[in-house]
């Protein structure tokens, strides 16, 4: 069967023809009549280039450095195109997939439209009908430990509202992967396992650099608390959440803050951490741990009941994934939901409808494990050197 590929002509100079073929770029002496700028040919390529058929004519009167078809070949300034970081983030997934089979985990596609969504008040739902569009697949992964699914995993598409930014789009891809029985730890294990294995998929034994950093992925990843973070680069005493501490921690960083705000602990909470994130991993990865209880409805509290036993994993300043033990106790996941409702109210959020099957599902007896969300976007981003998540899709939200 002979080898064709699809090129687009974007030059011509008397027989001197330039194409694009996938995302590389080529200059030929055209055989015969020379084509117009934008045709689209068969060729073959071995053991010569020969152009086979024409199989599209180019719009006459389109101006191809803004046209919608070279949209993915138009050269970024680090010289990769959309294309090839489409590519690139092909094999990244391939790679994470081959990670969770070889763990014998279960992949599961799940719905994107749910008839309850998450109460916690930072994160915004899309409303539709009488539904909304999945900010997570947590609550479904959950119900099927609870129904004897001991590994399981997604990746597919999630989505919030009012999030458009340089490392956020509505519509995003998600992993998310779970495993009874296990501990926090293990989570933050499998993390470490396949985002090395990803990188060694896709750029061998080169050392992952980003944006002028070097990140060692290789060695050990380092743990420390929120407090402990914010006491770092703060130069302050984190004891605690407090609104006088985080008011404290705020100042030192030279963060202007309204004095309306300054008993609002989770805003403070917020604002502070948000101004210390770009400083989180740049030379090891780090995953950061003991949160404000706040935070998520979802995880429990730890050991001393005064911080949420929760991990985040940043590297390079870039926040990738959030994972927890899971919280077993139905009635205290009632009240964890209540809370974040008053919350939402307090801060002038509408309440939203919770996911009752998932909370009726707890009261059958939910198995202890941990599990953990990525953004794959994310992660593409990080590894393609890219400094939003724009290039990484193949279509962004202001794209469609």
């Amino acid at each position: 069967m002979t080898d064709y590929r699809m090129i687009r002509i974007i030059d011509v100079q008397n027989k001197i023809v330039t194409f694009l073929t996938g995302a590389a770029q080529m200059t030929v002496e055209w055989p015969d009549m020379p084509p117009r700028i934008g045709d689209v040919y068969k060729a073959v390529f071995h053991p010569a280039f020969a152009p086979q058929e024409k199989i599209a004519d180019g719009g006459a009167d389109v101006a191809w450095d803004q046209s919608d078809s070279l949209r993915w070949r138009h050269p970024l300034p680090n010289g990769q195109t959309r294309m090839d970081i489409l590519t690139a983030r092909h094999k990244i997934k391939r790679a994470v997939r081959d990670y969770f089979d070889a763990e014998g985990f279960l992949e599961i596609d799940m719905p994107l439209l749910v008839r309850g969504t998450t109460p916690d008040a930072e994160v915004p739902s899309f409303t539709v009908d009488d539904r909304y569009l999945a900010t997570s697949c947590e609550y479904q992964i959950k119900r099927m430990e609870i129904g004897g699914f001991d590994k399981v995993y997604t990746l597919t598409q999630n989505f919030r509202a009012k999030d458009h930014g340089t490392y956020r789009n509505p519509e995003f891809t998600m992993l998310e992967w779970a495993r009874v029985g296990a501990t926090l730890a293990d989570i933050e294990t499998d993390a470490e396992n396949f985002i090395r294995a990803a990188w060694q998929a896709l750029a061998g034994d080169k050392p992952l650099v980003y944006q002028g950093l070097t990140v060692d992925i290789t060695g050990a990843w380092q743990r420390q608390t929120a407090r402990a973070a914010l006491s770092l680069h703060s130069g302050m005493q984190v004891p605690d959440f407090s609104a006088d501490t985080l008011a404290a921690v705020a100042e030192a960083l030279g963060v202007q803050i309204a004095e309306a705000r300054l008993g609002d602990a989770g805003f403070l909470f917020s604002v502070v951490f948000e101004e210390i994130q770009p400083k989180l991993g740049l030379d090891r990865p780090v995953f950061i741990t003991e949160w404000p209880p706040h935070m998520t409805a979802s995880a429990d509290a730890d050991g001393s009941g005064k911080f949420t036993a929760r991990s985040e994993l940043f590297i390079a300043g870039i926040e990738l994934s959030d994972g927890f033990p899971s919280l077993t106790d139905a009635e205290r996941q009632h009240q964890s939901f209540a809370e974040q409702q008053a919350y939402r109210e307090k801060r002038g959020y509408e309440t939203v409808a919770l996911d009752e099957k998932f909370l009726n599902a707890l009261s059958e007896g939910f198995p202890k494990g941990a599990g953990m969300a990525l953004g794959f976007d994310r992660l593409v981003m990080l590894f393609t050197n890219q400094t939003a998540l724009k290039p990484t899709l193949a279509f962004d939200w202001d794209e469609l």
